[in-house]
């Protein structure tokens, strides 16, 4: 494949896992903003049902999609070109009965002892509060079994460039969450029925993924003696891989476990603030490190030195991407909550909106290390180095837990939120740092640094004038909704807000784009 094709290829790739994962994201908000109406915010219920579904989706992150997917994905993509399909189905085979025997008994231990559980995520819940999460968390907790079936599913699917089932699963899990939270509004139904839903969902979940696996031509083989020692190599690289693949899920999980302590609905802010960040972070970083990884795997087999130059342009995309959706949601960041969730939900209470926008952007700060380090662990994962990954995550999640001993006392939540963000930073150096001295690499940060300058002249040229735009149409619809109330709120203070903000936002990325050229932007991912 030409150099152009295989670009052309991730780019395409990377469109339609991103725009089915926006599509997904968009739900998700959808379904928060319902689960805010259903249950609140400053409740008992609201912070045990976030909880109670926090333990097997961050499971999920950390188990499934992360540590399993970054060790089995690079070896199983080896095998099937190299040895042929029957050897893959019988890797598969063997890592589908280990590692999903050890995910059931898991599900059984957390539903007998849930309350061993609970204290571990969030040891400050009040025994009202532990009560509430009990039940929640006996219902949702088998649905990493399901989710994690699919993720080692997936990897089969990944390594014939086949993207659709894994990508399309979460819209249906977040269309089936919005359908189970509207009938519990309108039917009273109680919030052990919501966590049924989703554990449906998750059933629908892996049912599509071992459809989709059979009709490409997969099954499950016995495996003979040498398929054992490839599961021998998956094994040692997703041991170390599970701390390294999921230090922004741990960090999150240790935000959680500070938070406990703090007043009731922490839990659900910290949930709700961090679900706006991930929006960027899942729509693009996600996407595209989840295309780069088998294409890194394939590269380092023909021509290694090639991962330098992808390094480099990576590390540009990333930051082209990153840093005006850091800066268009920081400044709307208070915006987003008032016409997303006081405007829909008396449970949201006004004086919370402040704290809510200040905590977002505090996290947004972060989000172009979050986003570079899904790459930099790809490419690691790429010729299976999985120890310094390993080092580096470790380090990173000691860096949050020490900063948030040291700020939640004095900030609060913003201290848990800079905490994360300070540990995001130091595992971004520290992974560059060692590719250069340990792997030889040459990171051109010269080059990069060179790119960062003059794209931050394009974005103050362009910035300007769009607040300027900006400010122009808010003071537009104020002189043009003056007479109605109703039109005031809804174009100014609920959603309409975005019917004229989204077209501002889309403007502003389309400058971006077809402006590069005028200040030397060259990124090789969009020329």
């Amino acid at each position: 494949m030409t150099d152009l094709m295989q670009k052309k290829n991730i780019i395409k790739k990377t469109l339609q896992v991103g725009s089915t994962t926006l599509v997904s994201r968009f739900l998700g908000l959808a379904r928060e903003i319902l689960l805010a109406r259903f249950l609140g915010i400053v409740e008992v219920a609201a912070d045990a049902f976030n909880t109670a579904f926090l333990i097997p989706n961050s499971l999920r992150k950390i188990f499934a999609e992360g540590a399993l997917t970054a060790a089995f994905v690079p070896t199983f993509v080896n095998l099937f070109h190299k040895e042929g399909k029957e050897k893959a189905d019988e890797l598969m085979a063997l890592a589908f009965l280990a590692f999903e025997g050890v995910v059931l008994a898991l599900c059984i231990l957390v539903c007998v002892y849930p309350e061993v559980t609970i204290g571990i995520i969030a040891p400050g819940f009040s025994a009202a509060q532990v009560a509430a999460t009990i039940p929640c968390l006996r219902i949702l907790m088998p649905f990493i079994f399901f989710i994690s079936s699919s993720a080692l599913l997936a990897g089969a699917l990944q390594s014939v460039n086949h993207f659709f089932i894994p990508v399309v699963c979460p819209v249906f899990l977040n269309i089936i969450f919005i359908g189970a939270t509207l009938a519990c509004l309108a039917y009273g139904y109680s919030v052990e029925y919501l966590c049924y839903a989703i554990l449906a969902a998750g059933l629908i979940w892996f049912l599509a993924h071992l459809v989709q696996y059979i009709m490409l031509g997969f099954s499950f083989r016995v495996p003979e003696p040498e398929t054992w020692r490839s599961f021998g190599s998956v094994l040692i690289k997703f041991g170390l891989c599970f701390l390294s693949m999921s230090v922004m899920e741990l960090s999150l999980i240790i935000d959680q476990r500070f938070a406990s302590y703090l007043p009731v609905g922490s839990v659900t802010l910290i949930k709700y603030t961090s679900r706006f960040m991930g929006i960027p972070l899942g729509v693009f970083a996600v996407a595209f490190s989840t295309i780069l990884l088998p294409h890194f795997v394939r590269v380092h087999m023909t021509d290694p030195k090639r991962l330098h130059f992808y390094l480099l342009e990576a590390m540009k995309f990333v930051f082209w991407v990153t840093i005006p959706a850091t800066l268009i949601l920081g400044f709307l960041s208070r915006d987003i909550f008032v016409t997303l969730f006081v405007s829909t939900s008396k449970n949201f209470p006004v004086a919370m909106v402040s704290t809510a926008g200040f905590l977002l952007m505090t996290f947004l700060s972060g989000l172009f290390f979050f986003s570079i380090n899904k790459i930099l662990f790809s490419l690691y994962y790429s010729f299976h180095d999985t120890y310094y990954p390993t080092l580096i995550a470790a380090i990173a999640t000691a860096v949050n837990i020490v900063s948030n001993y040291a700020l939640v006392g004095s900030l609060g939540l913003i201290g848990l939120a800079l905490g994360t963000c300070f540990s995001g930073v130091v595992q971004t150096v520290l992974s560059l740092l060692f590719l250069k001295h340990r792997h030889k690499f040459d990171l051109s940060m010269r080059q990069f640094f060179e790119f960062a300058v003059r794209y931050c002249g394009q974005l103050i040229a362009l910035f300007i004038p769009l607040y300027g735009l900006y400010r122009a149409c808010h003071a537009g619809m104020i002189h043009v909704c003056a007479a109605s109330s109703f039109a005031s709120f809804f174009f100014l203070q609920s959603f309409g807000f975005w019917l004229w903000v989204g077209p501002l936002i889309l403007l502003t990325f389309g400058l971006l784009y077809f402006t590069r050229k005028a200040f030397a932007i060259q990124i090789y991912f969009l020329d």
